[in-house]
């Protein structure tokens, strides 16, 4: 079989949203890598936020940042971050409507202390382990002049007063909004990211960088942020327990991220 390069979303695909990492799954990774195919994370995480023990299982590039960042052998190739005058217009938007919010910066996130009592309250009622907290947090750095830091790649934000489709309007052009993907999300939580940046675009600098084709691709996702990326490979597999939007444009849905979901989708697709 030709080799082909996989494309995996992490949160509710191959990490369950207690943090583990299914076994199967885990399994289907190494035989496949072993087969042969290149295997790439493709997350809205940002760099930090993608835990060794993932990567412990053999990857062979990384899109992060839905898209800002990319990584192959080992290095950037790419790596997009918003524009000082963004930052505060953005940060001025946050702030003065009340919405809970943090940027994505190179080593973790950076927050004001008004947005990140209100952030960690949440993890909290989700149930979210401190293992977890500290995987999402990094390097947390708490200030009053959040835009001034350097390099933010994207912003995560909860309890808007707008619904995120709405928020997407009041952030074009230079943004582009979606819904967030982590479990407890409602139509009131979201990641802005730079407009024209996506995990699409990510995969195709990383194609370019490995002398691939958009032919060999195969993405597997399960959330909004993910359809992008579904729509570009030329096989797109949803999870059992994706989003019906996301399981209306894939070409195979598989079982849930709990049921072997990425086995059966690797032994269905002739990686093992």
């Amino acid at each position: 079989m030709q080799q082909k390069i996989v494309f995996l979303d992490i949160d509710g695909t191959m990490v369950c949203f207690d943090g583990s990492i299914p076994e199967s799954a885990q399994k289907a990774v190494k035989q496949a890598r072993a087969n042969g195919h290149k295997m790439v994370v493709c997350s809205g995480r940002s760099r930090f936020q993608v835990s060794d023990e993932l990567l412990s299982l053999g990857f062979d590039g990384i899109v992060c940042g839905a898209g800002a960042r990319v990584v192959a052998d080992g290095k950037d190739i790419y790596h997009a971050v918003i524009s000082e005058e963004q930052k505060k217009k953005s940060f001025d938007y946050l702030e003065s409507n009340g919405f809970l919010f943090c940027y994505q910066g190179e080593h973790g996130l950076i927050v004001n202390k008004r947005s990140m009592e209100g952030i960690l309250k949440k993890y909290e009622n989700t149930g979210m382990t401190e293992k977890q907290a500290a995987q999402l947090q990094g390097q947390l750095t708490v200030c009053e002049d959040v835009w001034k830091q350097p390099d933010l790649e994207k912003i995560i934000f909860y309890d808007s007063p707008f619904p995120v489709k709405e928020v997407h309007e009041q952030l074009l052009p230079y943004f582009d909004t979606v819904p967030l993907s982590l479990e407890g999300a409602d139509g009131y939580a979201g990641e802005i990211g730079i407009n024209g940046i996506h995990k699409a675009t990510g995969m195709q600098i990383y194609l370019d960088y490995v002398g691939a084709s958009r032919e060999d691709t195969i993405a597997i996702g399960d959330g909004p942020n993910d359809l992008q990326m579904m729509d570009f490979a030329h096989t797109s597999v949803a999870m059992g327990n994706a989003l019906q939007a996301v399981k209306d444009r894939a070409d195979l849905v598989t079982t849930n991220i709990d049921d072997d979901g990425i086995y059966h989708a690797f032994e269905k697709l002739g990686l093992l």
